[in-house]
């Protein structure tokens, strides 16, 4: 009894962590409904007001088809059409609106072309009341204005896809219903994306959902990590906590890309490796090495940035294995066999399976390996000759410092408020890693000690972060994620080898989570002043924020 108290004692603090975290990462996630049935226009739609009305909006969800252009025209009689305006950016699954401000008692939505997809529409008065048409005469098939109880007063992250989202939930949309697509990436992410689609239908919750549990997920993850490096709960804890206010986790969680599943799965796989490092037992040594080929398989089966983290493996793997030679010939060369399965057969398998699902939803008129292959081809052509820049676009050595965060997403609310959402780190712990980074490298010089643990830390943050000096094309501050989980274990190594007094250790937590409690608004489009923004969060001139 004693000890399964004692135990419990020990976790509270990762339960009330998960706990808390839990609702700050689910909270105003996204909406729970969302427009389900589209109109895919051929010939235009005619909408008859019955009496002429003002109309000083026209708002319209978009559905997976993009770059589809169509025209809004509005009439009094139907015979003279004195308003007229082409709308051109079209973004999946978004909500867009037209200011109109004009009278009229007709208006026509012309499609450019008939693959015009509009999930609803709505037109509001200057009161932003919705007016009801008193006749449509619809050509195409589905339905324009039967989800009207569906359309949001005004634009936000919560009812509409933002920055990647526009191609990953696209596609994990597409995937679903076998429409054809062009993906630059691996399937599984999308695939995990679709699992909740197919359940709660193309709603920004549903589409978000994985992601948040992935993010979740992470967070026990860290703190296992944590014990299995420091053997001791206090440590993992910390470990756990700054991971969890770091702000880049937290925000790629909430959004539907693929970072979150990458790092979920390259720190499972390098728990499991370092668990096979601390292993004196043949049955669990086989267990921990598949555990971390199914974990590398999952993470280059979601994206090729997943074999930075396979390149390193056999750096973390050998130094144990050669001792295990010495000392137990036979075992050791069991297990040299089992890893060509365990790194090579089981992530090929997965990365093969992974691919099952598209196959079967598209009609290729190829044979399954020959449309794997024509993927791949795809996919590479694509990533060696991207030479488009991007505003937000960063170098590598730009991450650490946090030189250029990521505006993910922004839009005014009313007079000098806005709502942001923006990926990058805690500066308490990106910039504290940087000096944690130094010391471990010296501690590694000079000291006989822990080098195991502590040379494993380095190799798996190299892996994750020295690939990109060699990459030309554009970079995102949010390919510093996986990195970040080692930033964190270092801090925390740092804080119990060197720093040791528990003040300075509470003072450092206290302004991690102050930081995140600080940016929050930043992180999750809440509604934020821009007077409050320029004063207290846009620390450098290259930040931009809103």
């Amino acid at each position: 009894m004693d000890i399964a108290i004692n135990a419990i004692n020990k976790i509270t603090l990762l339960l009330l962590l998960v706990t808390v975290y839990f609702v700050l990462i689910f909270h105003n996630l996204g909406n729970s409904e969302s427009p389900q049935l589209a109109w895919y226009g051929q010939n235009p739609a005619i909408i008859d007001f019955g009496e002429p009305v003002y109309i000083s909006r026209f708002q319209f969800m978009t559905g997976h088809v993009r770059e589809v252009p169509f025209k809004v025209i509005a009439s009094l009689d139907g015979e003279n059409w004195h308003f007229a305006a082409i709308i051109e950016q079209l973004f999946p699954f978004s909500w867009c609106e037209l200011h109109m401000n004009t009278q009229a008692k007709y208006v026509q939505i012309i499609p450019a072309t008939e693959h015009l997809q509009l999930m609803e529409a709505a037109f509001r008065d200057t009161n932003d009341n919705i007016i009801t048409p008193y006749r449509l005469l619809i050509h195409g098939t589905g339905h324009l204005f039967d989800e009207q109880h569906l359309v949001p007063k005004y634009i936000s992250h919560m009812n509409s896809t933002y920055f990647d989202e526009t191609f990953h939930a696209r596609v994990a949309y597409e995937f679903i219903y076998g429409i054809t697509y062009v993906d630059v990436h691996p399937p599984l992410g999308k695939f995990l994306i679709s699992l909740s689609i197919r359940n709660f239908g193309m709603t920004p919750f549903a589409w978000r959902l994985a992601g948040a549990l992935a993010g979740l997920t992470l967070i026990p993850l860290m703190y296992l990590f944590g014990w299995m490096i420091f053997r001791s709960h206090i440590w993992a804890s910390f470990t756990a906590f700054i991971f969890a206010f770091d702000f880049m986790p937290f925000v790629q969680a909430r959004i539907a890309t693929l970072c979150i599943f990458l790092t979920l799965f390259v720190v499972a796989s390098y728990l499991c490796m370092y668990a096979y490092k601390n292993s004196n037992n043949l049955k669990h040594s086989l267990l921990y090495l598949a555990g971390s080929g199914l974990f590398i398989g999952l993470a280059i089966a979601t994206k090729w940035q997943g074999l930075y983290a396979l390149a390193a493996l056999p750096f973390m793997f050998f130094p144990s294995w050669l001792k295990q030679y010495k000392e137990k010939r036979q075992e050791a060369t069991i297990i040299f066999g089992a890893c060509f399965v365990f790194f090579i057969a089981i992530p090929l398998i997965i990365y093969l399976l992974a691919y099952i699902p598209y196959v079967q939803a598209i009609d290729t008129d190829q044979s399954f390996f020959a449309t794997v292959i024509a993927r791949q081809e795809l996919m590479l052509t694509y990533h060696v000759h991207l030479e488009e820049g991007h505003e937000f676009g960063s170098n590598w050595w730009e991450w650490p410092i946090i030189r250029r965060p990521l505006l993910l997403h922004t839009i005014p609310v009313a007079y000098n408020t806005v709502s942001s959402i923006n990926s990058l780190g805690n500066p308490a712990v990106w910039w504290m890693g940087i000096i944690a980074l130094v010391y471990a490298i010296q501690y590694l010089i000079r000291r006989k000690e822990n080098r195991q643990a502590i040379s494993f830390l380095l190799i798996a943050y190299a892996a994750q972060f020295l690939p990109w000096i060699f990459v030309s094309r554009v970079t995102f501050i949010y390919h510093y994620l996986p990195s970040v989980a080692f930033v964190v274990m270092l801090i925390a190594f740092f804080f119990k080898e060197f720093v040791k007094e528990r003040k300075l250790i509470l003072a450092y937590s206290a302004a991690v989570l102050g930081l995140f409690v600080l940016f929050y608004p930043l992180l999750t489009g809440a509604e934020v002043s821009l007077l409050f923004v320029e004063r207290f969060l846009r620390w450098f001139p290259s930040w931009v924020l809103v």
